[in-house]
């Protein structure tokens, strides 16, 4: 049971994190013409992109350890088949829009989005889509590990 609650505790402060990035892209795409966003704060790049690189990285760290800890560390499955699969794909589903939002946001760092706001938004989505299957994902294991 250590290393489940070690996992998820690392994934809680991973999605700690990735709510303080969240939320300043968020003050960046409600920004209005004057360069004020209706939400408190104000954004800045260079601490959107270092909040939202320590989430990518903690994210992609603990699936690894997830990964490692179901096949190496754990004496049998914690979790029923059909939920342990599900867990799995939800995390490659997770990994992958994650990277795409990783790749695109890279991209913006780069060349800004100028007057098309394609990119921005399409980094937007990829985001909150991982985002609410992150949580579906610690819903999943909340209920199998500890409540049942």
């Amino acid at each position: 049971m250590f290393y489940v609650t070690l996992h998820a505790a690392w994934m809680i402060l991973a999605v700690a994190i990735g709510t303080v990035a969240g939320y300043m892209g968020l003050l960046r795409a409600t920004m209005g013409k004057g360069g004020r966003s209706p939400l408190p704060g104000r954004f800045k790049m260079r601490p959107h992109v270092a909040f939202g690189t320590a989430y990518y990285l903690m994210l992609y760290a603990g699936m690894l350890f997830g990964w490692l800890m179901s096949e190496y560390l754990l004496p049998g499955p914690y979790l029923p088949s059909a939920i342990g699969n599900l867990h799995i794909g939800l995390a490659i589903a997770i990994g992958v829009l994650y990277g795409l939002a990783w790749v695109i946001g890279g991209g913006l760092t780069k060349k800004p989005a100028g007057a098309s706001r394609l990119r921005p938004r399409l980094h937007m989505v990829c985001n909150y889509t991982a985002c609410t299957l992150v949580a579906v994902q610690i819903g999943v294991a909340v209920y199998y590990v500890w409540i049942l």
